[in-house]
């Protein structure tokens, strides 16, 4: 996480108008609000579908602490909107809906890209951002980062056990007809 909070406040604002590039259509509610244990949360958002978003930037590669930090504030979020709602009666944001967990860093580890998946494949959404050189000199530039592949279908389902007794025979060599046996 960025600690200068003047760094942070740079960054964060030329972060802000460049979230639509990643298809997401907010409406800002806060900006470097506290969250819990008094961490700054960059963003506040509601989603059109009327989930909370909760956005945070790391300047460095997003890391365990990042996500683990995410996630806390993700909670503290969602059991303060009702009574965010009784304060503010037009606030769009749905209460018994989990908030999305935006984590914008320079890059992601495959591990915590796996772990992000795993905890909240729908609610936690990975973004990288660079500067770039381009025409107009250097501008910053945001990518989703891709999750891994979630393991097919045919991977995760248990293989057929096959009992082997201390013989080495198994359940089909006494498969047969046993009226022939003495």
């Amino acid at each position: 996480m960025i600690h200068d909070p003047q760094e942070r406040a740079a960054l964060r604002s030329e972060l802000r108008p460049r979230l639509g590039q990643i298809g997401v259509s907010l409406q800002l509610l806060a900006e470097n609000a506290l969250g819990e244990e008094d961490e700054p949360i960059d963003w506040l958002a509601a989603l059109p579908d009327g989930r909370a978003l909760v956005g945070l930037v790391a300047l460095a590669a997003g890391d365990g602490a990042l996500l683990a930090l995410g996630l806390a504030q993700r909670a503290w979020v969602r059991a303060r909107i009702p009574d965010w709602q009784q304060l503010a009666p037009g606030l769009i944001v749905r209460p018994e809906v989990a908030p999305v967990l935006l984590l914008l860093a320079p890059e992601f580890p495959r591990l915590l890209r796996i772990a992000a998946r795993e905890a909240d494949a729908e609610g936690i959404r990975l973004v990288r951002y660079q500067w770039r050189t381009g025409r107009r000199g250097s501008e910053l530039a945001l990518e989703v980062a891709d999750a891994p592949p979630a393991p097919s279908r045919e991977a995760r389902s248990a293989p057929r056990l096959v009992s082997v007794f201390r013989t080495g025979l198994n359940e089909a060599d006494f498969d047969g007809d046993t009226r022939s046996r003495p």
